[in-house]
């Protein structure tokens, strides 16, 4: 399969895993790419039985498609442990790397990879690490925008994108930070969090990337 392709089932599982209904336009946007050129890909896929086409649901993964997906984010996160843990990359520096990785290590260095690393579960930005021919089942999956009660949270994944790698960086957030949920505004759409002695206003589209935890 070609990098090319890889990167469409990725960009189709993700808009999946927000979207009620994934079209064309939507994918076009993500991929920047051309809507003719997302229209001959789409063809394949279908043709691979890689995606179906739904008229309610738009497009989405078929058991073939959500396994090779699984082990992309395999491969992805399992190098951005190794370039943190082993090479000192910085949270923003790892994702253009790994992304270049991904699609050219063979399937022999992931199974050694991950048995050298101690078969971690987690990658750097909290992202769940699916086993071999398993599907992935993210473990830390609710949004800060989902949450609907004030209280102690745990900061347990972000997103993977610079942008907000380094929105979360410049604020002194990391992955296992202590918040505090203090106030929901849902006219202004923002979400304020206490954390060590500092407040802030975090808007709903950001909330949408950032996964927390409820602590007892």
């Amino acid at each position: 399969m070609t990098p090319n392709k890889e990167d469409y089932l990725k960009c189709i599982y993700e808009l999946g895993e927000n979207q009620p209904k994934i079209t064309n336009k939507q994918i076009a946007e993500q991929m920047k790419v051309s809507a003719p050129a997302v229209t001959e890909m789409i063809k394949k896929m279908i043709a691979e039985k890689l995606i179906i086409k739904d008229k309610i649901l738009g497009y989405y993964l078929t058991q073939k498609g959500l396994l090779l997906v699984s082990e992309l984010y395999r491969k992805h996160r399992l190098i951005e442990v190794f370039l943190v843990n082993h090479l000192h990359y910085t949270a923003d520096e790892i994702h253009q790397e790994a992304e270049v990785l991904e699609h050219t290590v063979s399937d022999i260095f992931v199974e050694r990879l991950d048995e050298n690393l101690g078969y971690p579960m987690f990658c750097p930005h909290g992202g769940t690490i699916p086993k071999k021919n398993e599907f992935l089942v993210e473990i830390n999956h609710t949004t800060l925008a989902q949450v609907e009660e004030l209280g102690s949270y745990r900061l347990s994944r972000v997103h993977d994108e610079f942008q907000l790698l380094k929105y979360i960086e410049d604020h002194g957030l990391m992955i296992g930070s202590h918040l505090e949920l203090t106030s929901i505004d849902q006219f202004a759409r923002t979400y304020t969090i206490s954390y060590q002695d500092k407040n802030l206003a975090i808007p709903e589209n950001i909330a949408e990337q950032i996964y927390v935890t409820k602590e007892n």
